[in-house]
């Protein structure tokens, strides 16, 4: 089987997959409806509400009737399949706008904070890893590991307030003014540049401490799996043929060992770039950043089902395409690989 007909194969079956997420996602958040047998409505009918009001919010949050039949949950899951596939995911219960205008708000934020967060914490993680590696059973390698051990069990809130503390709270007390922000996206309204220049600025300001959080608590795994990879891989056979040759080992490191090693890293950073269309919603709860993790951790708690169905269907899609294009970097950088 070549690269072709392998492609299709994995596409068909991520199709497959797709729809069966899609379908348990409507299940998943209806289960309250379905077990105890709760209107969906009733969050939103007040006392003295006339029926053709409370029609009126059925129709706009595209609610099924009160003590439905299966024949209109089956009506309200063909409307449910066709607003998924057409992302028309309908009206947010909370802020009453369409869930594709709150998330396409909130989308931008959390890009840029896990975007740069996780291209740092690679960098990070696969120098640090080679280090390691190349310094095996020494001093180095131990602190590395060490630093990367503690960093990844530290819980991500709290590091994330102890920088708070730090760079924010002490100096605000000792100075009369903080190192970096207490928190949110950019400056409060009123004090935000107007020039596209200082506005970048001020965004970069408030983004330092979140990012820094995050790097540092998601480097440690990358840097952990680089480098035992590493150490694998510069015990095989073909690493001691290169040695042998007189190849210099500089050479035999990053030419015959890192790329090798690098393997293993494409799923994991395939699966935690596919992620950060969800956001840290811990880190983006302890800096008040307007992104996409807060917008789910309001929507679970507010049992905003349309924004959560959306922001899932988002995270299902991604995860899909990257450990697609996970399997195809795979057959790019080792030609051993042979699809069939």
């Amino acid at each position: 089987m070549g690269l072709r007909n392998y492609l299709i194969k994995r596409i068909l079956i991520a199709i497959a997959l797709f729809i069966a997420i899609v379908i348990f996602n409507f299940f998943l958040f209806r289960l309250p409806v379905f077990i105890f047998g709760i209107d969906p409505a009733i969050l939103y009918i007040q006392p003295g509400m006339d029926l053709r009001a409370i029609e009126r919010i059925r129709a706009l949050y595209q609610l099924p009737p009160a003590n439905a039949t299966w024949y209109d949950w089956w009506l309200h899951f063909l409307a449910y399949m066709r607003n998924m596939f057409t992302l028309q995911w309908g009206i947010s219960f909370s802020s009453g706008n369409p869930v594709a205008q709150d998330i396409l708000e909130r989308l931008p934020n959390t890009l840029l904070l896990m975007g740069t967060s996780t291209i740092l914490a690679v960098i990070l993680g696969v120098v640090t890893g080679i280090i390691a590696a190349s310094r095996h059973g020494g001093a180095l390698d131990t602190g590395l590991i060490t630093a990367s051990l503690t960093l990844y069990s530290v819980p991500v809130f709290w590091l994330g307030m102890l920088f708070l503390l730090l760079f924010s709270v002490l100096p605000m007390l000792y100075f009369g003014f903080p190192i970096f922000p207490l928190g949110h996206t950019t400056s409060p309204p009123g004090q935000v540049p107007n020039d596209p220049i200082s506005y970048s600025l001020d965004v970069a300001w408030h983004l330092v401490l979140p990012a820094l959080t995050l790097t540092l608590a998601f480097f440690g795994g990358y840097m952990l799996l680089m480098r035992n990879t590493l150490v694998d891989v510069l015990t095989e056979d073909y690493i001691l043929t290169a040695r042998a040759k007189g190849l210099e080992e500089r050479t035999v490191l990053y030419k015959h060992g890192v790329r090798n090693a690098f393997l293993p890293l494409i799923s994991l950073i395939a699966i935690n770039f596919a992620f950060i269309i969800s956001g840290a919603i811990l880190t983006e709860t302890v800096f008040i950043w307007l992104g996409m993790g807060r917008l789910l951790y309001a929507s679970l708690t507010g049992n905003d089902w349309p924004v959560a169905q959306g922001i899932f269907f988002m995270i299902a899609a991604t995860v899909i395409i990257a450990n697609i294009i996970a399997d195809i970097l795979y057959g790019v950088l080792d030609p051993r690989i042979k699809y069939g």
